[in-house]
C-alpha cells in the first residue's frame, strides 16, 4: 500500500504534470477573467442603454406636453376671438392676462403675440412667414396637433431664436386673424439642462432633417452632427426608437451612445446622448480590479509552478544521485556487488530460453591486506582505482565490472564463451601487472588472480555460477597467485 502511494505521488509530481495543472489553472482563472469582463461590458452597456431610454421617453413626453399646451392656448386664444370679432386682443386685459398665466405655467418657454384684428404679419400655414427676422434653415411646415410648425428663426437684434407655430382659423372668412406661438428654443434647452446625463450627456430635440431646434450639454457639436451622421441615415429609417453604438468619426465626434425617439404624431426627434467611454468608466474600474486581481494570482501561481519545477528537478537530480551511490562503488566508480548480482540475475532469466553464452570473472588483488598494512590505506584506495581503470580499458562497454569487497572485483561478460574470457582475463592481468605506484617507502608494484567460470544449462541463480568463479579464484592463489584459472 505505501508504494502503491508513493508511487502515485511520483506520477503527480512529475514536471509535465505541474505545467500542464498550472496552464489548465491559469487557462480557467483568465477564462473567466474575460468572460466576467465581457459580460461586465454588456450589462454596463444594457443598464446605460435602459437609464437613456427612460429619459428619451421623459423628455419625449415633456415634450409632447409642452405642444399640446400650446395647441390648447392658441385654440382658445382663437375661439376668444371669434367671440369677440370687434375687440383687439391686445387692448383688454382678461385676455392678456390668460395668456400671461398659461405661458408662465409652461416655464415662459413660448410667447404669443396679440396682434390688432387687421394685422396681416402672422403666417397662414403653408406660407412663407414674413417675420422682421431670418430664418435659419428652410421653411417646410409641419402639422401637429392642428399646429404648423416652422423653421427656427433668429432676431439680429437680440439673437433669440424662436420656432414658430400657428394654427389654420377655425373659421378664415374674408379676413381671418391668426395667433401665432413663438416658442423660445433657448428656455426649451434650459429645461432639458437638468435632465441630461451628467457630465457629458446630452440632450437634443431636431426636426426630421437635422436641424437642431433645441439643445443642453457642453458640447454642443455633438448634437449638430447628428443630421448627416448614421443615426438619420441608417437607423432612423428603419426604427422610430433605438438605443444604439454610434462609432467614432475621427477627432472631432468621439464614441458615442445615443437612445433616440421620434413621436409619430411630432415631426421631430428627441435624442439622448453619452459619451461612449464616460459611461463605461465604471465598467473600466471594475475591469482592472479584476484583471489585478487575476494578475496577482497568476504572479503567486506562476512562482509556486515555477519553485515547483525548481524543487522537482533537484529532487530528480538527488534522486539520480542516490541510483548512483545504490548501483555504484564510491570509492572506484565501477558497479556495486548488489547491482552486479542484480545484472547476472537478468541476464540468467534471458537465457532460460536462449542457449547464448554467459562468463563471470572474480579478480583479486594479490596480498591486498599487505598493501593496506604496509603502504597505508591512501595507497591501497591508488591500487583499487588502478585495477577498476586498468580492467575497464579491457572491457566491451556492454561488459560490467563490479566491486565486490576489500580488493576483490568481478566482471559480467554477457554472449562471450569461457575461452574468451580466459583471454580477456589474461589481458586485465598483464595490464595490472604493468602499474607502478610511487610512494614515499618505495613504489608499489602488485598481480591478480583471476577466476572464471561460464553459466551451464543447469544454473539457475547466481549462487552457482559466482561459486564455480569463487572456487577457480582460489585455485589460482593456491598455485601461486598472478594467474587465471578456469572453473
Amino acid at each position: 500500500m505505501e508504494g502503491e502511494t508513493i508511487r502515485h505521488v511520483e506520477e503527480w509530481a512529475r514536471p509535465r504534470t505541474v505545467v500542464l495543472l498550472t496552464l489548465l489553472l491559469l487557462a480557467a482563472l483568465w477564462t473567466a477573467v474575460i468572460a466576467s469582463v465581457v459580460v461586465a461590458r454588456h450589462d454596463s452597456l444594457s443598464a446605460t442603454g435602459r437609464t437613456l431610454q427612460q429619459l428619451t421617453h421623459a423628455i419625449e413626453e415633456q415634450t409632447r406636453q409642452q405642444f399640446r399646451l400650446i395647441d390648447t392656448v392658441l385654440v382658445a386664444s382663437e375661439l376668444w376671438l371669434q367671440a369677440h370679432p370687434a375687440r383687439s386682443p391686445a387692448s383688454e386685459p382678461a385676455m392678456r392676462q390668460l395668456v400671461d398665466r398659461l405661458r408662465a405655467s409652461s416655464g415662459k418657454f413660448f410667447d404669443i403675440p396679440l396682434l390688432p384684428a387687421d394685422s396681416r404679419s402672422l403666417p397662414i400655414p403653408g406660407t412663407q412667414p414674413r417675420w422682421a427676422a431670418e430664418p435659419v434653415g428652410g421653411d417646410r411646415p409641419a402639422e401637429v396637433f392642428g399646429l404648423s410648425i416652422g423653421q427656427p428663426i433668429a432676431d439680429p437684434a437680440t439673437g433669440r431664436v424662436d420656432l414658430p407655430l400657428a394654427r389654420a382659423p377655425i373659421d378664415p372668412g374674408e379676413n381671418p386673424r391668426q395667433l401665432m406661438a413663438m416658442v423660445d428654443l433657448e428656455m426649451l434647452s434650459r429645461s432639458y439642462e437638468a435632465e441630461r446625463p451628467r457630465p457629458d450627456g446630452v440632450i437634443a430635440l431636431l426636426s426630421l432633417d437635422g436641424t437642431v431646434l433645441a439643445q443642453a450639454g457642453d458640447d454642443r457639436q455633438r448634437a449638430r452632427s447628428l443630421a448627416g451622421g448614421p443615426l438619420f441615415r441608417l437607423h432612423l429609417p428603419q426604427q422610430r426608437r433605438a438605443f444604439v453604438v454610434l462609432d467614432a468619426d475621427g477627432e472631432e465626434q468621439p464614441r458615442l451612445l445615443a437612445s433616440y425617439s421620434s413621436p409619430p404624431d411630432l415631426p421631430l426627434v428627441v435624442v439622448v446622448l453619452d459619451d461612449y467611454e464616460t459611461a463605461l468608466a465604471g465598467w473600466k474600474r471594475q475591469s482592472l480590479w479584476t484583471i489585478l486581481l487575476a494578475l496577482g494570482m497568476t504572479i503567486p501561481l506562476t512562482v509556486v509552478a515555477w519553485r515547483s519545477l525548481r524543487l522537482l528537478r533537484r529532487l530528480a537530480e538527488h534522486r539520480t544521485q542516490l541510483q548512483q551511490l545504490a548501483i555504484s562503488d564510491q570509492l572506484t566508480g565501477v558497479s556495486s556487488r548488489q547491482h552486479f548480482v542484480a545484472m547476472l540475475a537478468d541476464e540468467l532469466v534471458r537465457r532460460q530460453h536462449r542457449p547464448l553464452p554467459l562468463a563471470v570473472m572474480l579478480l583479486d588483488i594479490d596480498f591486498f591486506r599487505r598493501i593496506n598494512d604496509g603502504y597505508g590505506h591512501a595507497v591501497g584506495d591508488q591500487v583499487l582505482r588502478a585495477v577498476a581503470q586498468a580492467a575497464k580499458r579491457a572491457l566491451r562497454q556492454r561488459d560490467l565490472l563490479a566491486r565486490f569487497a576489500g580488493g576483490q572485483f568481478a566482471v559480467l561478460l554477457p554472449d562471450t564463451e569461457i575461452a574468451e574470457a580466459l583471454l580477456v582475463a589474461n589481458r586485465i592481468r598483464v595490464q595490472i601487472g604493468e602499474i607502478a605506484i610511487p610512494t614515499e617507502n618505495g613504489t608499489v608494484r602488485f598481480s591478480i588472480s583471476v577466476g572464471a567460470s561460464a553459466r551451464t544449462a543447469d544454473d539457475r541463480s547466481t549462487d552457482e555460477i559466482l561459486r564455480r568463479a569463487a572456487q577457480a579464484l582460489q585455485a589460482a592463489a593456491a598455485a601461486g597467485h598472478d594467474r587465471v584459472v578456469a572453473g
